[in-house]
């Protein structure tokens, strides 16, 4: 997930139009106001025609338009060479001076910089761009407190003064917004949108960098509606805008809309394809589709604009991090700790960069080490709010609740606007009041008055069935008690409202269940329309749990998703058949560049389903081909921080490419199972299921009827409905031995059946089949636990085998959930006569 950079609002530093009134006259030569027109709406060669013409009349004004012309299409070097010139030939402007200092910081040369602001003011003191260069020069020194004086000097400024252009109060809104930041003033932030950005479009109403700063500020607070609404009005203004462009692109990458982000970086470089925020922004980009490599590549390309920046190296410390393998405790590889010298060599108060490399791990979801570079960036510049509330969030992620809290509540305090922070701390204090019920290898937080019965089952669940199976599997036990949470509805919000506010601080998350690492967030089954089987889903959470420390969190999405579907031990859903009858022979495939994708940001729910039946297919593959321990194999290799295609290689001893082709040839023999030839004699489902609703009462013809679609069922073994409708004939001819072979087939095939894991435990108890009837109907539990009926069949099952104290305990469960339900209240008295009676 993309982070705003902790310096955000220095993007929009050399693109700002001159002074000027609000009203300008169609572009004529010699009209400054038209020239500006046409450089504030995107026309830059139009532009600099028009401030050519002005260089006789007004050849200062005409300088720096034309510089500006210059670098919103990528030449700051033409830019500094014409101001250069108009230096050399007349007495020092400031205007000119602290253009050219704005041009050698944003290609690192700290020195010429400060140089050139130095001559600015001494030309005026009161350069408003000089004046912010200066404290952007202390501040990538490590002179915080010479920096912070700076900032202020532009809010005393603003109160000791009474007119203003709109480019002073965009010089003014970027300094104040910074003041704000380090002092937590966190009101500022609301001026600054609702008064000061405003004024400058009062001002001049095409002062579309207003706009894109108001963006920013929406953004940094995760309030994408506003951003969205202020960087769209800026581009509105100005199409051409490059800036616009890529915030939009960061806005996009915020919700995985990757292919959206790519068009608008594509879009900036055109204009701009010297845009170092656009390179920074690609190599998110690549981070986010998995591809550290590449990301490497463009921010190696993009320190040749700055070698210094240090959002740039951030950035490329954290990429040569998940290449080269990193984790909270040990020392970073020889590539990123000569980065990390460089840096602090340069900056002791380096805040930018380690929040930067944090934020950047983050992203690659390497949470443990982003924490650890988001203490360092809190340690070294305090006065980051950024970075406070991000490692708040990353220790809630990581279940240290306590210190979480802590970080939350003064982030919130210093800026209540943040939209993730502000819902993060509302989930603490829901989860605050929450109770807690602490196993061996667990903990569970739950609302007492809502889910107490589905604590209490799902700890015991856990404990007993869950770990020791799958530690023994995966050969890992995690160093720490897993938190498992569930939420239920709270404060007028719903149950999946809470519970996607405590994975992501958004409301957004789009299943029941997710997983951090350490902490598993689940929504309370009880308030979903649609039942689920619960305890799958935390076996199959707690699969992410192992995978993710047990390869210190290298494991990719779609193995730790292949190994979880694989441990539920159910038949592939129906729909994933279909997926697979339809897509396969089409070659719409995911494969093991693409297959992530399907997870973080499927196009549809298709996608998402499909990329779920893919990686178990890989898993299913990689099993048939190369033997049992096959996956273990491959988790060895992402514990050694390999990517997949060397895991493979590592593994199995072949290629990627070799991999994917065989792996592609299986789909296809499956697909052709899925797909039998079909004769013309034989019976279509539909006629079936038509002659199946007019036997009702004729048992011959029903057997007859079933025995025609065994036949079909035969040749479409994975076809479900023949299944279902099988149950239904079955059960309308009284063939119970066949009803018994059908339902079990249906069980394996539909784990989310409660009806059906009802009748088989009564069948099963009716034949005395006490341990059958028992794994019945404990399923049928954990289907829907606050079924009195499950309990009950439950409950005469453990009596059955004379295990009486856990008999009587369901069977209280059940009268508890249904107290007139008579066949429980009699069986319970039976059982408790019986427990009673002493031993022969």
């Amino acid at each position: 997930m993309w982070r705003p950079p902790a310096n955000f609002l220095f993007c929009l530093c050399l693109i700002l139009p001159l002074h000027s009134g609000v009203v300008w006259a169609d572009a004529e030569d010699g009209d400054p106001s038209a020239a500006r027109h046409l450089l504030l709406t995107g026309k830059y060669a139009e532009a600099a025609d028009a401030y050519r013409a002005l260089a006789a009349q007004e050849p200062i004004a005409s300088a720096v338009g034309l510089s500006r012309c210059l670098v919103s299409r990528g030449d700051r070097e033409g830019a500094d060479a014409l101001l250069l010139k108009v230096l050399e030939s007349r007495p020092p402007a400031a205007e000119i001076l602290a253009e050219r200092a704005g041009l050698a910081f944003e290609r690192g040369d700290y020195e010429a910089a400060a140089s050139q602001v130095t001559d600015a003011l001494k030309a005026d003191r009161d350069s408003l761009p000089a004046r912010w260069w200066q404290a952007e020069l202390h501040r990538v020194a490590g002179r915080l407190d010479e920096a912070e004086a700076a900032y202020k000097w532009f809010v005393d400024y603003y109160n000791d003064q009474d007119e203003f252009s709109a480019e002073d109060l965009y010089w003014i809104g970027q300094a104040a917004g910074q003041f704000a930041r380090w002092r937590r003033l966190s009101s500022q932030f609301s001026f600054l949108v609702n008064e000061l950005y405003p004024d400058a479009l009062k001002q001049d109403v095409d002062y579309w960098p207003a706009r894109y700063a108001s963006g920013l500020l929406f953004l940094e607070k995760y309030n994408e509606p506003q951003a969205t609404r202020e960087l769209k009005a800026a581009l509105a203004v100005n199409p051409n805008a490059a800036e616009v462009h890529a915030a939009l692109a960061a806005l996009a990458l915020h919700d995985y809309r990757l292919d959206e982000a790519g068009r608008h970086l594509d879009r900036a470089e055109e204009t701009n394809p010297r845009l170092l925020l656009a390179r920074q922004l690609r190599a998110d980009l690549h981070l986010t589709n998995f591809r550290a490599p590449a990301a490497i590549e463009v921010l190696e390309a993009a320190r040749e604009l700055n070698p210094v920046d240090e959002e740039t190296l951030g950035r490329l410390a954290a990429a040569y991090a998940v290449v080269d393998g990193i984790s909270a405790d040990n020392e970073p590889s020889l590539r990123v700790a000569k980065i990390i010298d460089d840096v602090n060599q340069r900056n002791p108060h380096a805040g930018t960069f380690y929040y930067t490399l944090g934020a950047t791990l983050d992203l690659a979801r390497r949470f443990p080490a982003a924490a650890r570079f988001y203490r360092e960036a809190l340690d070294r510049m305090p006065q980051l709010t950024v970075t406070r509330g991000a490692l708040g969030l990353m220790y809630l992620r990581l279940g240290e609740e306590a210190e979480a809290k802590r970080l939350l509540d003064e982030s919130f305090e210093v800026d209540p606007f943040n939209v993730r922070v502000a819902n993060s701390v509302k989930v603490l204090e829901v989860l605050d009041g929450y109770a807690v019920l602490e196993t061996e290898h667990f903990v569970l937080k739950f609302d007492r008055g809502q889910d107490e019965l589905l604590a209490r089952y799902a700890g015991r669940y856990l404990e007993e069935d869950v770990y020791p199976t799958l530690v023994k599997r995966f050969g890992f036990e995690p160093r720490d008690k897993s938190l498992f949470e569930i939420f239920s509805r709270a404060r007028n919000s719903d149950a999946h409202t809470w519970f996607s506010a405590r994975m992501v601080g958004l409301p957004y998350v789009s299943t029941v269940g997710a997983c951090a690492g350490k902490v598993v967030a689940l929504t309370s089954p009880r308030e979903l329309a649609k039942k689920f089987n619960w305890a799958r889903v935390l076996k199959h959470e707690f699969v992410h749990v192992l995978n993710l420390q047990q390869t210190d969190f290298n494991v990719p999405h779609w193995f730790t998703e292949a190994l979880a579907v694989d441990v539920e031990d159910h038949a592939r859903p129906p729909e994933w058949n279909a997926l697979l009858v339809a897509r396969v022979p089409k070659g719409e495939l995911f494969n093991l560049d693409t297959i992530n994708f399907g997870f973080v940001r499927p196009r549809s729910a298709d996608d998402w389903q499909m990329a779920y039946c893919q990686a178990q297919l890989y898993a299913h593959y990689m099993l048939r081909t190369y033997g049992d321990d096959a996956l273990a194999k491959m988790l060895a290799a992402y514990s050694e921080n390999l990517d997949t295609r060397a895991a493979l290689q590592r593994s199995f001893g072949v290629e990627q490419e070799a991999f994917e082709e065989a792996y592609v040839l299986s789909l296809k023999q499956l697909v052709a199972e899925l797909s039998p030839p079909q004769a013309e004699d034989r019976l279509t489902f539909d006629a079936a299921q038509k002659r199946a609703a007019a036997l009702a009462g004729d048992a011959a013809s029903a057997q007859e009827l079933a025995a025609a679609c065994e036949a079909v069922a035969k040749l479409a073994p994975h076809d479900v409905r023949w299944i279902k409708l099988l149950a239904r004939l079955y059960l309308q001819n009284g063939d119970n031995e066949r009803l018994l072979a059908v339902l079990k087939k249906l069980a394996h095939n539909d784990p989310d059946n409660l009806l059906v894991r009802k009748k088989l435990a009564q069948m099963a108890l009716t034949a005395d089949d006490f341990v059958e009837a028992e794994r019945w109907a404990r399923d049928a539990s954990q289907t829907d636990l606050w079924d009195a009926e499950s309990h009950r069949l439950w409950g005469q099952a453990l009596a059955g085998q004379k295990k009486y104290a856990a008999a009587i305990e369901e069977l209280e469960v059940a009268l508890r959930l249904d107290s007139d339900n008579a066949p429980a209240r009699d069986a319970l008295a039976s059982v408790r006569r019986l427990a009673e009676k002493p031993a022969p």
